[in-house]
């Protein structure tokens, strides 16, 4: 089962003069894997409805897996911990690790993977999701290493390798990052997540042309990609191709209108084509949705300084300095604090 979030959207912050502002381009998130022996939809009510047998840890396990099923992580950790009590095992172990981590109480997460692991070393689950958890710990060199290792397990997994690419990709080895998303694709070429991924990368070692070949297939594969979409968009904006990027970028937000990121990316497209006017609009309709988003604040003062609004140019990088008052990278020395 993939269980697996695709990367974020490039959060490209393109300035409308001729300057380019500061990139803000978020990281991937990567997804855990769920509870091993989840109860099939419509099965939840079935096994909460029954007495449990409180003898029997798989009766136990499987209650759990139908409270988090249900997003009851307090109680899935307690029939977690009954069927433990009853017999120890690396599934329950791992399912009650997954609860953990979703309650972001890392520590006791990784107490229970690493329980897992121990009992079945041969088991791909537990490693992948301590992998990313040591990751969210600030240890991913140690993730990468428990996913080399799940790699070697199984090779043939397609999940692993693009995990493991996600974490390269999260510490800036953009090259390793692409090799581990191509070995995703390789081993399945309808993988839409992988080519979304690899296109990041190559976006991030400003391969922009490779990027929108990727981004390319995995429209193919999902047209209805928001992420596709959006990243192709702003590939296309760094390649100087304003009506190609605001295409793609239109497109995402037909399809997701509330996210203040796609209007952010879209401005930075009407700034390449020169239409600052259209530029301040969008950056304006970030704003408007994400009053705290500083980037957008940088953005609309820089295309109202281009347009000679100097008024409204000093209140936006006003702005955004009472939000990150030491970011000063794509604000003109005229509007920074004496």
């Amino acid at each position: 089962m993939r269980k697996l979030l695709p990367s974020l959207m490039l959060g490209m912050v393109v300035g409308c003069a001729d300057s380019v502002a500061d990139l803000d381009i978020d990281q991937p998130l990567v997804g855990v894997r769920e509870p091993l022996g989840n109860p099939a939809a419509g099965d939840n009510n079935l096994v909460l409805n029954e007495e449990p047998n409180l003898n029997d840890p798989i009766d136990l396990r499987q209650r759990g897996n139908a409270f988090f099923a249900n997003a009851d992580y307090d109680q899935a950790i307690l029939f977690y911990t009954a069927s433990i009590d009853v017999k120890q095992d690396a599934k329950t172990y791992f399912n009650r690790g997954v609860a953990y981590m979703s309650k972001d109480d890392l520590a006791n997460a990784l107490a229970d993977y690493s329980k897992a692991v121990e009992l079945d070393p041969k088991e791909t689950s537990p490693l992948v999701n301590r992998g990313l958890l040591l990751q969210r710990m600030g240890k991913t060199s140690q993730g990468i290493t428990d996913l080399t290792e799940a790699i070697n397990l199984d090779a043939k997994d397609a999940t692993i390798p693009l995990n493991r690419g996600l974490l390269y990709l999260s510490v800036g080895m953009h090259d390793l990052a692409v090799e581990d998303f191509s070995k995703a694709i390789e081993l399945d070429a309808k993988y839409t997540d992988a080519y979304i991924n690899r296109g990041f990368a190559r976006h991030r070692q400003k391969k922009y042309a490779d990027a929108v070949k990727d981004f390319d297939e995995a429209i193919k594969l999902t047209p209805t990609s928001v992420l596709a979409h959006s990243n192709r968009g702003n590939s296309y904006t760094q390649m100087g191709e304003g009506d190609k990027a605001i295409a793609d970028i239109s497109e995402a937000i037909r399809m997701a209108s509330k996210d203040y990121q796609l209007y952010n990316n879209r401005g930075s497209a009407h700034g390449v084509k020169g239409d600052h006017a259209k530029a301040a609009e969008d950056f304006g309709r970030a704003i408007e949705l994400a009053p705290e988003f500083a980037p957008a604040y940088r953005n609309r003062g820089l295309a109202h300084h281009t347009l000679g609004n100097r008024d409204l140019a000093r209140a936006d990088f006003a702005a955004a300095l009472r939000l990150e008052p030491n970011v000063h990278d794509g604000i003109p020395s005229e509007y920074l604090p004496k």
